[in-house]
C-alpha cells in the first residue's frame, strides 16, 4: 500500500513539473509547475519589454509592485524600474533605460517589441524567443535585439531563468561607459538594507558599500517577506564581454550586471565602452534565480558556466 501511494505521489510530482507559456495581446504569461511565475510585457506603452513579477515557487513576489500593480508601502521612485528588464542609459548619447512612457526627455529612445519567433512549452523547460528594435528618439533603428529566455521546471524551492541576448548594430553605435546597463531588477521593498535585506557577491562583499562598482561573477540578494526567507540572484556568464561584470547596486533594492562600466565607478580606469559597426554582434548571457529558503547559487553558477569552460578546453587542444 505504501509503495502504491509513493508511486502515485511520484507520478503526480512528475506530471506537475512543466513550463507553460501563453501569448496574449500585450504579454507572454509564464507558468511553472502549475503556478504563476510572471509575464513578459511588451505593450505599445511599455517603451521596453520587461518581465514582471518574479515569483518564488511558493507564490511570494520578490519584485516591487509599483507602477504595474502597486501595493501599500511601495516606493514610487524610478517608475522605469519595472521587474526585470534590459537596456542602457547611454547608447551613443541616447537613453534606452530611463525611458518610461510617462517621461518627457529629449534623448529618450525606445526598445520596441517586434515579434515572438519561438514559443515552446515543455515538461523540463520552456523557451521564449523574441525580437525587439532599439530605436532613437527620431525612430531610427540602432540595434536589433534577439533574446531567448529559458524557464526551467522541477527545481526545489527555486525558479531559474536563463537570458541569452544578441545585439546586432544597424548603425554605428557606442555602448558608453555608464552605470545603468544592461540587465536590472527592482526588488520588493523588503530587500531594502534598512529593512534587513542584504546583497552579497561571489567574493563575500556585502551591501551597496561593498558591491557597487566591484567585479563579480554574481550577486545574491536575500530578504524576509512575511517571515519567509527569500532571495534573488543575477549570474554573469564567463563568456560575456568584460566578464566578470561590474555591478551597479542601490541599497533600496535595485541592482544591475553591467559589461560596459569601468570609468563610471573609477574615473582613473580604462573605459569599458563598446563600439559596434553595422552588422557587428554582441552576445550576452545571464541567469536569474528566484528562491525561497536556501539555494546553492555558487553551484548554479558553475553549472551555468560549464559550457564556456568546455568550449575553452576544446579550443586549447
Amino acid at each position: 500500500m505504501r509503495k502504491a501511494l509513493a508511486a502515485i505521489l511520484w507520478i503526480n510530482l512528475c506530471c506537475s513539473a512543466e513550463v507553460h507559456l501563453d501569448q496574449k495581446t500585450d504579454r507572454v504569461v509564464v507558468t511553472i509547475d502549475q503556478k504563476a511565475f510572471g509575464s513578459l510585457y511588451f505593450g505599445v506603452d511599455a517603451n521596453k519589454p520587461f518581465f514582471y513579477p518574479l515569483t518564488t515557487p511558493e507564490g511570494i513576489r520578490v519584485t516591487r509592485g509599483f507602477p504595474i500593480d502597486p501595493v501599500e508601502g511601495d516606493p514610487v521612485d524610478h517608475r522605469h524600474q519595472k521587474g526585470l528588464w534590459m537596456g542602457t542609459e547611454r547608447l551613443s548619447g541616447m537613453d534606452l533605460w530611463e525611458n518610461d512612457a510617462t517621461y518627457n526627455r529629449p534623448r529618450m529612445g525606445k526598445i520596441v517589441f517586434r515579434d515572438v519567433s519561438r514559443l515552446v512549452s515543455g515538461k523540463d523547460r520552456g523557451e521564449l524567443v523574441f525580437r525587439a528594435d532599439w530605436v532613437s528618439p527620431a525612430s531610427q533603428l540602432l540595434v536589433t535585439e534577439d533574446r531567448t529566455m529559458i524557464f526551467y521546471s522541477g527545481i526545489p524551492h527555486g525558479h531559474i531563468v536563463d537570458v541569452d541576448v544578441t545585439l546586432t548594430a544597424r548603425k554605428p553605435v557606442v555602448f558608453e561607459d555608464h552605470q545603468d546597463a544592461v540587465i536590472g531588477i527592482r526588488l520588493n521593498p523588503a530587500f531594502d538594507e534598512k529593512k534587513g535585506g542584504m546583497a552579497m557577491n561571489a567574493e563575500g562583499f556585502r551591501g551597496e558599500a561593498g558591491i557597487r562598482g566591484r567585479a563579480s561573477r554574481y550577486v545574491d540578494w536575500k530578504a524576509t517577506i512575511d517571515k519567509n526567507p527569500v532571495g534573488v540572484a543575477i549570474l554573469d556568464h564567463p563568456a560575456n564581454l568584460s566578464s566578470p561584470a561590474r555591478w551597479h547596486i542601490r541599497d533600496f533594492g535595485f541592482f544591475t550586471a553591467n559589461p560596459f562600466a569601468r570609468q563610471a565607478f573609477d574615473p582613473n580606469a580604462v573605459s569599458a565602452a563598446k563600439s559596434l559597426q553595422p552588422g557587428e554582434k554582441l552576445r550576452l548571457r545571464y541567469r536569474v534565480i528566484v528562491y525561497s529558503g536556501r539555494f546553492d547559487v555558487e553551484a548554479s553558477w558553475r553549472e551555468f558556466a560549464a559550457d564556456a569552460a568546455a568550449k575553452a578546453q576544446a579550443e586549447s587542444r
